[in-house]
């Protein structure tokens, strides 16, 4: 609105993206809205900036709408910006502002040519200018698509922020990260948790990229980075092998991602506390045992028969006992012939080898379809279809991958005795977990041979190996 006094301006600041973060782009701005506020002889009460903020990408600008609020408010009358377009790009936003200028009479002000929003001419010039902003953005944004697109088939990298274990050009690999991403990898695979790993980065001072402490959630993220082991990737699909060298070979990403699967999938909730946590079945209705304390301390794993459940009630046995029984059955079987004559017949490279080829083939049919169908020469009908076929393949050979993987973890352990239980004990609950998990399909606890028996009975329990 025209204003014939204005008693409190604000200065709207926007700089799309800052990499350096010096932000001399919004002091430029500033510094030019000030001047036109001088000659204006309106007082600028407060300055809102938005840094590394797209005003046509459409992302929440916080420093804009606390701006909006403020002039709803009545606390600014009057709003200055070096461009128009540093205010908004899309038409439907400019429309909002216009409404809303009108009815709190807020005069808009741009370096570049001032802007009456109070009349009908006014408003048709900040409209054309939007829709002339909304036409470049498209623009660039096209252009940008078919950049990203040509880099991505070159294998080129995307750009953007760095990924750990590559320096800022996304092609050298920084060798002192690189040295960490084998190290987490072969620890991983080799029977520890990614919890264990991230409390001893940052025990060590790791620091990931953008973030002062390592989480669950960024290790997983960067172990099943495809990037690290030289394969280019293309709005979530493989496209083929990348230009960078690779940090850790395929077969390595493939375990890694047999076992911790896509890193979009976020499992909730606590890892389990306990050894035998989701391991136990109750005998009489095969429902799992659950962990429960008792006042004095001690643990029972019981069969809750609670409403709505479909558990019996009817099993309850100490908890220290029968960790300690499975434990010392597992090291026994680690130790003894049974395990090596299931290493003698699953250590066959071939079967891993044929895994490892279907991932890889099926990959590659999936670049192939996305190609074609970006290229017009397929429907999506059946891009759908050819892609739910090539990832049920890859799902098929990556559980053969997680079969190799368990029977390598405990291949991977001392099969001497007294060894075994020193890396036992030097190991959290997670790790040893994953140790039973690699041989042991469930544990089932049967019904005591007599009521009110208090000794631990051996005989409860039977295990039931995966070989």
């Amino acid at each position: 609105m025209s204003r014939t006094t204005v008693s409190a301006a604000a200065i709207y600041c926007r700089i799309s993206q800052d990499r350096a973060g010096e932000g001399l782009g919004v002091q430029r701005q500033e510094a030019l809205c000030r001047q036109l506020a001088a000659g204006k002889g309106w007082p600028v009460d407060e300055v809102y900036v938005d840094t590394d903020r797209s005003a046509y990408t459409g992302k929440s600008r916080p420093a804009y709408q606390r701006l909006l609020a403020d002039l709803q408010a009545g606390l600014r009358d009057a709003v200055l910006v070096v461009d128009q377009d540093r205010l908004t790009r899309h038409p439907a936003e400019l429309e909002r502002f216009i409404d809303l200028a009108d009815h709190h009479g807020v005069a808009l002000a741009n370096v570049s040519g001032e802007v009456d929003l109070s009349t009908s001419d006014g408003r048709f010039r900040a409209r054309l200018m939007g829709a002339v902003a909304s036409q470049e953005s498209e623009k660039k944004s096209e252009r940008l698509r078919r950049q990203r697109d040509q880099a991505a088939q070159k294998g080129l990298p995307a750009g953007g922020r760095r990924a750990f274990g590559y320096h800022n050009d996304g092609m050298t690999v920084r060798e002192d990260e690189a040295a960490l991403v084998r190290e987490a990898a072969g620890r991983f695979l080799a029977g520890h948790s990614l919890r264990t790993i991230v409390r001893d980065w940052n025990a060590r001072g790791v620091r990931p990229v953008t973030a002062r402490q390592w989480r669950v959630t960024t290790l997983k993220t960067v172990l099943t980075n495809p990037r690290h082991c030289g394969l280019r990737v293309h709005r979530g699909e493989v496209l083929g092998a990348a230009a960078w060298p690779s940090i850790v070979d395929r077969e390595t990403h493939e375990r890694i991602r047999a076992l911790l699967g896509d890193p979009r999938r976020h499992k909730r909730g606590r890892p389990p506390a306990y050894l035998l946590t989701s391991m136990l079945v109750c005998g009489p209705c095969g429902q799992r045992l659950t962990s429960s304390k008792r006042v004095d301390g001690s643990r029972r794993y019981l069969c809750h028969a609670t409403p709505g459940s479909d558990g019996c009630g009817r099993i309850a046995i100490q908890a220290a006992p029968l960790e300690a029984e499975v434990r010392d059955q597992v090291l026994a079987v680690l130790a003894g012939p049974r395990l090596a004559a299931m290493l003698a017949t699953d250590g066959d490279a071939g079967p891993r080898a044929d895994a490892l080829r279907e991932v890889e083939a099926a990959g590659e049919r999936l670049a192939a379809l996305a190609s074609a169908f970006a290229a017009g020469t397929i429907g999506q009908r059946e891009w759908l279809a050819g892609r739910d076929v090539a990832e049920q393949r890859i799902v098929a050979a990556r559980r053969a991958l997680d079969h190799d993987g368990r029977t390598r973890l405990v291949s991977d352990l001392p099969h001497d005795l007294d060894a075994l239980r020193v890396e036992w004990d030097a190991r959290d609950v997670e790790s040893r977990r994953a140790i039973l998990a690699a041989v042991i399909d469930r544990v089932v606890v049967k019904p005591a041979a007599s009521k009110g028996r208090r000794a631990f009975d051996p005989n409860r329990i039977a295990i039931l190996w995966r070989a």
